[in-house]
């Protein structure tokens, strides 16, 4: 099969039973385009408690609210992260709404499993004892496991639900998908009167509506007394491609030629070439009148080409388109505004504004000694850019003062989005190797240079860099703290190119900076603060005993040596 989409068939059903009411809840989504492939398909199901006073209220709400809400949350997120906030939003929503009306936690209270179908991979989502299961060559595993108690011969209570407590924890797994691989969703009125063998031969029969059916139908006949609800999802075809396929998409504008003074680029003019690199070549264009072209005519953007040197590069066009994807989700100030480009272009490039000004690195050179305050504000406003890409699940990588510009109004902008790294897109397969750690070396975080993802914890970690060298002219490091380097590397003091810094100032760019990324801030907002405002506990390491600060290797030479001196005087003492 050629498509390159996930194709999926969905059966699901629904009976209250003997029960006069139906308080389970079922459904799926299945959208198209991007959505398909960012976001994936969501099939959910949500079983009310009967103990609860308003069971089906809590289904139904848990059901609609998930598949309304996932899909609303930004498209850069991991599916992890997207179904734990949707989900704890909504537990929160039914614990409230439970005491509201009811005036306990046990209110609105409903069970709730979900699988996210995204690329080549399942994500199982659970909470309470409705079920998921594979079925796979005639196999069932259960993906996911009660949570309930016994509290009596038959009988079971439920340890964890849905609007029970103000937080709950949701069991979370992934399955890595095979075509024919078939999911089975069950509430606990199905699954807990069918034995295995006839769950396998009726979720296994050819059409899942008619397979959902007849789960509901069996169970009913073999006297389930409860809700029924089943969902069966086929997959018959997963979105792996070769990498010609892809590589046709992605090469289907070409690579623009050098751009010269004056030439006309679908609606722009070309002002002069602002930067050249081996990777890329930016150029100052101006908008033509009449275009069809982004921007006000006459005015100023920046036009960014593809270099020639990686027209057969899939992984660098997918990376380069990937900047403006990145871009255009971002609403900040302090992030720049990459602007849509004609409809029809001619070829392969990305337009943002311009920004008049220096660049951070160009801001130093001329300002060698810059007072504190000065420096503690573009330091916040580097911040916040940072804290808008951290927001959507996304690491700039690359942070240095080359990638950093400040305008005329003193607003700082962080440019540069080619490696950014983007939670949401790693989990869509791709037929190529990912490019790794992209950025500079003298400002990357250690763990990134040993080949370890990086982390906002990384990128507070080049703020830190950053700052360091802000105030002093230098790099906390003699050298940059790659694998070979790291265990010899030692913090090198801001006072000694700064001797009247603060004490508290010098321990506070030492925590930005330290080696391992648990020694560091764990947030922005904790360094910004500790840059403004004395910690004293920053001081505790420098003043702790000994035996706290040297190292165990240390103290074995220093016991070795100790032996020895002890050795040779009482053999001066005797001879």
């Amino acid at each position: 099969m050629s498509d390159a989409r996930l194709v999926l068939r969905i059966g699901q059903h629904s009976e209250a039973g003997i029960k006069a009411e139906n308080q389970d809840s079922l459904g799926a989504r299945y959208p198209e385009g991007d959505a398909l492939t960012l976001k994936g398909v969501a099939v959910v199901i949500a079983d009310g408690v009967s103990a609860s006073a308003s069971g089906r209220e809590a289904a139904e709400a848990c059901v609609k609210g998930f598949l309304h809400d996932y899909y609303s949350t930004p498209e850069s997120w991991s599916v992890e992260h997207a179904a734990g906030r949707v989900l704890g939003a909504l537990n929160r929503w039914l614990h409230g709404r439970g005491h509201t009306l009811h005036g306990d936690g046990r209110g609105m209270v409903c069970t709730f499993s979900g699988v996210i179908f995204k690329s080549n991979t399942a994500y199982v989502l659970h909470v309470g004892d409705s079920r998921v299961w594979l079925l796979r060559g005639g196999e069932l595993e259960a993906l996911t496991r009660d949570h309930h108690a016994s509290v009596g011969p038959n009988h079971h209570a439920l340890t964890r639900a849905m609007g029970i407590e103000p937080h709950v924890e949701i069991d979370v797994c992934r399955v890595d998908l095979q075509p024919g691989d078939r999911l089975l969703l069950s509430t606990d009125g199905v699954h807990e009167y069918l034995s295995r063998d006839r769950l396998i031969r009726l979720a296994g029969q050819e059409e899942p509506q008619q397979a959902a059916q007849n789960l509901v139908a069996a169970a009913l006949a073999n006297h389930s007394p409860d809700n029924l609800s089943a969902q069966v999802v086929a997959v018959d075809h997963l979105p792996a491609e070769d990498l010609d396929a892809h590589y046709r998409r992605l090469t289907a504008l070409p690579f623009p030629p050098p751009l010269l003074p004056g030439q006309n680029l679908d609606g722009y003019e070309i002002v002069r070439e602002l930067h050249s690199s081996r990777r890329t070549q930016v150029y100052l264009a101006r908008t033509c009148s009449g275009g069809n072209n982004a921007g006000e005519a006459g005015g100023l953007v920046v036009i960014k080409t593809p270099s020639p040197n990686y027209v057969d590069d899939a992984a660098y066009i997918d990376r380069f388109l990937t900047e403006s994807w990145v871009a255009r989700r971002i609403n900040s100030p302090h992030v720049v505004r990459f602007l849509d480009p004609p409809e029809h272009r001619q070829c392969l490039y990305c337009v943002t504004e311009y920004i008049q000004g220096p660049t951070l690195r160009q801001w130093m050179q001329d300002h060698p000694r810059p007072p504190l305050n000065l420096v503690r504000d573009l330091l916040q406003q580097i911040a916040r850019g940072l804290r808008a890409l951290h927001r959507l699940e996304m690491i700039h990588q690359d942070l240095k003062p080359e990638n950093i510009l400040i305008d005329n109004d003193g607003t700082v902008k962080l440019i540069d989005l080619g490696a950014v790294r983007i939670r949401g897109i790693e989990q869509i397969d791709t037929p190529w190797q990912s490019d790794g750690y992209l950025g500079t070396e003298s400002y990357a975080a250690p763990e990134c240079l040993e080949g370890s993802l990086a982390t906002p914890a990384s990128d507070r970690y080049s703020l830190g860099v950053i700052a360091y060298e802000m105030i002093t002219g230098e790099l906390p490091y003699p050298e940059p703290p790659t694998p070979s380097r790291r265990q010899r590397l030692k913090y090198r003091s801001a006072r000694q190119s700064h001797e009247d810094l603060p004490l508290w100032l010098d321990a506070c760019l030492e925590k930005a900076v330290a080696l391992k990324p648990e020694s560091r801030y764990p947030a922005l907002s904790e360094f910004l603060r500790d840059l403004v405002h004395p910690n004293p506990r920053l001081l505790t390491f420098r003043h702790s005993p000994m035996v706290e600060r040297v190292p165990a290797q240390s103290w074995r030479l220093l016991a070795v040596l100790s032996l020895m001196l002890n050795g040779a005087m009482l053999l001066w003492i005797l001879f």
